[in-house]
């Protein structure tokens, strides 16, 4: 059974400038702290109380420093000790406290999200942020801290090709990369588009057939390259018939995403879309944010969603792809990879 899920921002700042990036530019120069206060609140509730995880995120929790990392940590696990605890960072820095701290208390692992584009310092250095990203994760797995991390498959991945992205990929200590569907956050937050049950209406970078394409592709070219370095790419290693590892599905009922200043949506995607939010810590209870009308919609949207996966062979196991986003967008391909689980499947009756 999955676990419910915790996305704790413990800050909305962050030390690179991500032009995808979820979060408005305005909290990302800012220098929120999550108070911790609003941090016991939150965790002090029957929710939490079976086996949880809880993920410390951004912007980028480093930014906070290491007493205030500690400390958030240490509270987290006075209230919901059963709970397991990892951390997303970008990498950009890895200071020597971050790795003793993955060791810990996170069980020496944690994860990062890359682009081949439209990353850069806060100096608009493309160039200096992905030495400093490659040097934070060469760092980690190094100390022996694994450190998945996820791609980005956004217009600027596809253009740059597959074989610059393998040849990045093969040049780095990594030994985990998964992949994800980018999202056009820019534009949304220029006009913002929901539901009536509050679902916004969220738009890949690429067509899912130019998505799933590049990865059919980079399967194609480099598989046997990334197995003969030990490389696990987590899109090729999926089986037809097991649970969908690649993406969190059906996920509305078990996350919560807590802001600094005590907002509390679910998918951790919608940290700064106001229409997501479900109530504020500082003058809403647990119980009523958990039965916020806004929840139980996007439950029963995130659900109706798969009507349209009836006839798809891959339904019991893919279960519509990432929920986030519709599951078809008129490319022929869907949100799911159909091509993908194809792909596999074939690969798999070739073995036999």
């Amino acid at each position: 059974m999955a676990s419910n899920v915790a996305f704790v921002n413990v800050t909305r700042q962050c030390n690179v400038d991500c032009q995808r990036c979820y979060l408005t530019p305005e909290h990302r120069s800012g220098g929120e702290r999550l108070p911790e206060a609003i941090l016991r609140a939150f965790f002090d509730h029957p929710f939490w109380a079976d086996e949880s995880l809880i993920i410390w995120e951004g912007g980028e929790p480093v930014a906070t420093g290491s007493a205030f990392m500690r400390e958030m940590v240490a509270v987290a696990k006075e209230v919901v000790p059963h709970a397991r605890q990892t951390m997303v960072t970008n990498c950009y820095s890895v200071p020597t406290w971050l790795i003793d701290l993955a060791h810990d208390q996170f069980g020496s692992k944690l994860e990062t999200t890359f682009a081949m584009g439209l990353k850069s310092n806060l100096a608009g250095d493309e160039t200096a942020y992905r030495e400093a990203f490659t040097k934070g994760l060469n760092r980690f797995w190094e100390a022996g801290v694994s450190c998945p991390v996820n791609v980005e498959l956004n217009a600027e991945t596809v253009a740059a090709g597959v074989d610059a992205l393998a040849s990045y990929i093969l040049s780095t200590k990594a030994k985990v990369w998964e992949f994800d569907l980018s999202v056009d956050f820019e534009s949304f937050l220029a006009a913002p588009s929901y539901s009536a049950r509050s679902t916004p209406a969220l738009k890949p970078t690429v067509s899912y057939s130019t998505a799933w394409g590049f990865l059919a592709q980079l399967k194609e070219r480099w598989h046997q390259a990334f197995v003969g370095a030990g490389i696990v790419i987590g899109a090729f290693e999926q089986i037809p018939g097991e649970a969908n590892g690649q993406f969190n599905v059906l996920s509305e009922h078990r996350f919560l995403t807590l802001n600094p200043d005590g907002s509390v949506t679910t998918n951790p995607l919608y940290s700064d879309l106001v229409g997501t939010f479900l109530g504020n810590l500082g003058s809403s209870t647990m119980d009523q944010i958990l039965s916020s009308p806004r929840r139980t919609g996007r439950i029963v949207d995130e659900r109706r969603r798969l009507l349209s996966c009836s006839k798809c062979p891959h339904r019991s196991y893919c279960r519509g792809g990432p929920a986030h986003v519709p599951v078809y967008d008129g490319s022929g391909e869907c949100a799911g990879g159909m091509k993908m689980w194809t792909l596999l499947e074939e690969g798999m009756k070739h073995c036999a």
